[in-house]
């Protein structure tokens, strides 16, 4: 990776026309003061949430809970002993680190912690084939990520309909060439070991 200057770096470089909520906590405006503006940008984001942080939003609805991110059973337990209806496994599309590993070779381990919890997936979701792979690894639900936003930007909610229909279409057709009548004779199968390994 090139490390680029920080007056350059997009993500913290000083525009004239930065953020009012955020530039009115400044003693500087952020050009005259970089550092202070860093500085005040790694404060804001600097809070992570724990799980008693999840204990307490557990204390306090009783609305359904998803802990998203989730890439290892051991924390699939623990959002669940914390409070948590439905552990969310993803890495969010692989952006924040690009060299991580698949969250569909993870999955297995988070669905097994889970037990009885639902599991919802994503992350590199492109095409029916994915979904039904990560159904078989034992995901409850899965959700299309990105495809969705490009059929919509693309054209509107029509292109997005198309987009919906072809998916469902491409699923169907993708479980009945592998032997499968539905969903949960697909999950009662599961997967062979060797589709899940490393080679």
């Amino acid at each position: 990776m090139r490390l680029r200057s920080i007056q350059t770096h997009p993500s913290v470089s000083a525009r004239e026309n930065c953020d009012e909520n955020f530039t009115k906590h400044l003693a500087k405006p952020p050009h005259e003061d970089q550092a202070a503006a860093l500085a005040h940008y790694a404060e804001i984001f600097n809070h992570p949430l724990t799980w008693d942080d999840l204990r307490w939003i557990r204390e306090h609805t009783t609305l359904p809970i998803a802990v998203k991110g989730i890439q290892h059973g051991d924390d699939a337990r623990l959002a669940i002993d914390n409070g948590a209806d439905v552990v969310y496994c993803t890495n969010h599309g692989g952006r924040q680190a690009n060299s991580g590993i698949s969250t569909l070779q993870v999955l297995p381990g988070v669905v097994k912690a889970a037990g009885s919890t639902p599991v919802m997936f994503d992350s590199g979701v492109r095409d029916a084939t994915d979904a039904v792979i990560a159904l078989a690894l034992g995901a409850t639900a899965v959700g299309i990520g990105r495809p969705y936003a490009y059929a919509l930007s693309y054209g509107g909610a029509e292109s997005l309909t198309h987009y919906l229909k072809s998916f469902l279409a491409e699923f169907d057709l993708t479980l009945s060439i592998c032997g499968f009548k539905d969903i949960a004779s697909l999950q009662t199968a599961g997967v062979e070991p060797t589709l899940t390994t490393a080679r």
